[in-house]
């Protein structure tokens, strides 16, 4: 027999619970005090903008203890981790399946990042790298960045991805102009430019092959 206590698995209790729990007091359960959470949460219009707050923004905005902010982006990482994992990709089909691979990872940002995802020629994917990393209306890159990360990789082609912390998916003329300029590069390399996907935090994306961009003429 074991030495536990009977009341030691209250799994069967608590499991349910926090399954049914609203949003406010899983929350509060993090905080470790009620009442804290439904201010929080109706501030900021629910948990996607929270997530997007590091704890020590947290701590200034809310009046939080730093080990209570700790806790809730410590949360809400693990939450996060959860859909990274679920999201793996082992080829890309479309655009949704970047969008899909993307918006874990990137989409809840609030600085932008160009990711790109290396392909062989059944579009098997071959591994990923961040290319650049930037503030909130842009990054700087070059294209040799691009297609010197897809050559190390041994792409037969490339996917690129980057998010708009801004929430409006629509490409940019620098996102054009540039999209414009990798498609002519891979083209002169031999690599197939396979699609530009760009992701939101709502998990709205617009992408070259699907919404079909009108690229600028760049030579």
């Amino acid at each position: 027999m074991s030495d536990a206590p009977e009341d030691a698995d209250t799994s069967s209790v608590i499991v349910p619970e926090i399954h049914n729990a609203p949003t406010e007091t899983l929350l509060d359960f993090v905080l470790g005090r009620p009442g804290v959470a439904a201010h929080v949460l109706t501030s900021l219009g629910g948990l996607p903008p929270l997530a997007r707050f590091t704890p020590a923004a947290l701590t200034e905005r809310f009046g939080l203890t730093f080990d209570e902010a700790t806790r809730v982006a410590a949360a809400l990482e693990l939450g996060r981790r959860r859909f990274v994992e679920a999201a793996h990709l082992t080829t890309i089909r479309s655009s949704h399946d970047v969008a899909t691979w993307a918006h874990p990872r990137i989409g809840l940002l609030t600085h932008e990042e160009m990711w790109l995802l290396a392909v062989d020629g059944q579009n098997n994917l071959r591994g990923a790298r961040m290319i650049s990393r930037g503030g909130l209306h842009g990054v700087a890159l070059r294209t040799s960045d691009i297609l010197r990360a897809a050559l190390e990789l041994a792409a037969s082609g490339f996917v690129l991805v980057h998010n708009h912390p801004s929430g409006n998916p629509s490409p940019s003329k620098e996102d054009l102009v540039h999209t414009a300029h990798v498609r002519l590069a891979a083209d002169i390399t031999g690599l197939t430019f396979v699609d530009h996907v760009i992701i939101t935090a709502s998990g709205r994306f617009s992408a070259y092959i699907a919404n079909q961009w009108q690229l600028p003429q760049v030579q």
